[in-house]
């Protein structure tokens, strides 16, 4: 019997690896999954600037969790730590599929660079609302109704919006909480990479990009020469948001798979 392909899985900023589990029922036949639960909660790897801890984590996992090389697949702030890793570690990686993430660019990267250790910064990035954001709930709550109701889960599938309160969501004899740290997750947003240009043209795997019809995280002027100096492949999800990963599961799963198994066969062959 053919040994399955292994996928790792890359988490976007403040949704635990298990928030995807709804995408991961339509993976788990034909490949292997490996997921980091939460990036950057390990003390021995805390958020630095440009995210390179993250990359040191995601490369010792992988090198504890799989004997070959693997597929990485990631969604936003894991999509960029993907393509990071990626680069660095090339013996470690198959293929790379990148769904929305968050780039700076060009003489946009120089502009953030002026204003990042300012209070500005916070309020342009979502750092500012992940600070204020609740942490606790009375217990009796209706968490899903809870989440249901904000902008940033209103088209996600039900089914996702249940698997990310059973991930990210602990209940205690007093209520609920957040099982992460949210302080964790603004330093996150606040140190995003100002120096991607740096990895143009370290790719040595096939790679793809996948970006939401209506995001507004993967800007054409912002992707533009990311695609062009990786020669990537791009592909845009119908009527996807910046979220499509647990808005569209089925379709999103279709499209991994299908890619990899282009890429296995050009391999093979």
């Amino acid at each position: 019997m053919t040994k399955p392909v292994t996928l790792h899985f890359a988490h976007a900023n403040g949704f635990p690896a298990s928030s995807y589990r709804k995408l991961f029922s339509y993976l788990e036949g034909q490949f292997s999954i490996i997921a980091l639960e939460k990036f950057a909660h390990n003390p021995a790897f805390p958020v630095d600037q440009d995210w390179s801890n993250p990359v040191k984590e995601l490369s010792q996992y992988l090198q504890e969790n799989s004997e070959e090389p693997v597929y990485l697949v990631g969604h936003s702030f894991g999509a960029v730590v993907s393509y990071m890793t990626a680069c660095k570690f090339p013996q470690m990686v198959k293929g790379l599929i990148m769904l929305d993430p968050p780039l700076i660019t060009g003489l946009t990267s120089m502009v953030v660079r002026s204003i990042r250790k300012t209070p500005l910064f916070d309020r342009l990035t979502p750092a500012h609302q992940t600070l204020n954001r609740c942490t606790s709930w009375p217990k009796g709550t209706n968490l899903i109704e809870y989440f249901q109701n904000k902008t940033l889960f209103k088209d996600m599938h039900p089914e996702s919006i249940a698997n990310y309160v059973d991930a990210a969501i602990e209940s205690h004899e007093s209520g609920h909480s957040l099982s992460f740290d949210h302080n964790v997750e603004a330093n996150i947003f606040r140190t995003i990479p100002l120096n991607i240009h740096r990895f143009y043209g370290k790719l040595q795997v096939p790679a793809k990009l996948i970006t939401g019809q209506h995001t507004t995280v993967c800007r054409p002027k912002r992707i533009a020469p990311f695609i062009k100096y990786n020669q990537l492949e791009h592909q845009e999800i119908a009527n996807g948001g910046h979220m499509f990963p647990l808005e569209q599961p089925e379709e999103v799963a279709q499209l991994i798979a299908q890619t990899i198994d282009r890429w296995e066969d050009i391999a093979v062959n």
